[in-house]
């Protein structure tokens, strides 16, 4: 009886293995299916004619349940809760190509901005764990027609990126899907179709992209390159955004180890030295593979380069007081709070239009904070007033390399 017992062991085992190994077959069928799939159909084809309401609404909806399940008891954003600072800057326009001449960069100037970095999860994570990282400029004193109405419009021009060139969600019924798993806690539950066995369902191509953005923590916020991922207008131009330091930034004496390390790193070099950052641009060459809806498709810099169309100049300074980190959690980022120009095109666009305005609002009412779009340094903090010592004048910025 015991023999019997132990040959239909070894035999279940056995089948079990096999079954396991042609399951695992098949989800790597599926992954390569998905993976050609997406290198040869044209991937803004089934994307042109997306609904976009009533998905909005329920993304909306996720949105305010995540900001209300990670209030720490402040209310925070939804996405990129963990601000390692916000640093003052000057955006210097460059004397720039004709076809770079329009909006905020059609003559050499000079505009006084805010830099908030950050990291993407919430909630928050500590610093050395994988994690996407933000960089949204806040630009003050823009002229030009603005895209949103005159009761939440000023005169701003946000540039928003992370650090990766592409998102993983084509869809908004599929982003609609995905907040809704991510606000009942089970955000991996929009991979797997709700943990279905048929890995055919699944999908492991914005898996893998989604897991791509989960990068290594970089030395400092600065030591990273960042980009817009979708598609914005540059006066005729569909462009993507980029931004990088300008040259080599030093990183000694930084304990990477520590959960809070990127606001540390900032600190440490905004002690030491002025930051140069590049503002870049890349325009879409409608002939090659560079759509403007699916924004999980990386647009080829060797088909068209970033350039640099304007510089931020970071001076020294404090910026971890009390006034400012308070200022930095109340400014509102969106894509949408900029000059016809430089329009957001594409639905993904589109959603976060209508995302960003509500959260922050939720999130803004939650908390007692009622804020309008900020002119200046001084319209956000009064230290930075021209009467006031506080204020640092920037130095000359390094050469780029």
């Amino acid at each position: 009886m015991l023999n019997r017992i132990k040959h239909f062991s070894k035999r279940f085992l056995k089948w079990l293995a096999l079954a396991s190994a042609a399951w695992l077959g098949l989800v790597l069928i599926a992954l390569a299916w998905q993976m050609i799939s997406a290198k040869v159909r044209d991937p803004d084809a089934d994307l042109v004619k997306q609904e976009m309401q009533p998905a909005v609404t329920e993304i909306v909806e996720s949105a305010r349940e995540i900001v209300s399940i990670y209030r720490t008891p402040e209310y925070k954003r939804d996405a990129h809760s963990k601000a390692h600072g916000c640093v003052r800057a000057n955006m210097e326009v460059l004397q720039n190509e004709s076809q770079y001449r329009y909006g905020i960069f059609a003559k050499p100037a000079r505009y006084e901005a805010w830099v908030r970095f950050s990291n993407g999860t919430t909630p928050a994570i500590p610093d050395y764990k994988r994690d996407a990282r933000g960089m949204a400029i806040k630009v003050m004193g823009v002229e030009g027609k603005q895209l949103l109405p005159a009761a939440l419009a000023g005169s701003t021009q946000d540039f928003l990126m992370i650090n990766s060139p592409v998102f993983f969600v084509r869809r908004i019924d599929e982003y609609q899907q995905l907040m809704n798993d991510t606000a009942h806690g089970k955000p991996f539950r929009y991979f797997f179709a709700n943990y279905s066995v048929n890995p055919f369902k699944w999908k492991l191509r914005q898996l893998v992209v989604a897991l791509s953005t989960r990068k290594p923590p970089p030395a400092t916020p600065f030591s990273t390159q960042y980009y817009s991922m979708s598609a914005y207008k540059l006066g005729p131009n569909d462009v993507k955004f980029s931004s990088k330091a300008c040259n080599a930034i030093s990183t000694e004496g930084i304990d990477d180890k520590h959960p809070n390390f990127l606001r540390e790193s900032l600190k440490s070099v905004l002690r030491k030295q002025d930051v140069c950052m590049e503002l870049m641009v890349q325009i879409r060459d409608p002939d090659a593979r560079m759509p403007i809806e699916d924004t999980t498709v990386e647009w080829s810099e060797k088909v068209s380069p970033f350039v640099s169309v304007a510089r931020l100049l970071i001076p020294r300074h404090d910026f971890d007081t009390p006034q400012q980190n308070r200022m930095c959690e109340d400014i509102s980022m969106n894509p949408w709070h900029g000059i016809a120009a430089h329009q957001p095109i594409g639905k993904i666009n589109e959603m976060r239009k209508e995302l960003y305005l509500h959260t922050a609002a939720f999130r803004r009412m939650r908390n007692g904070v009622m804020l309008v779009e900020p002119d200046s340094w001084c319209d956000s903090l009064k230290e930075y007033c021209p009467q006031s010592a506080a204020a640092e004048p920037l130095a000359t910025p390094p050469p780029t390399e």
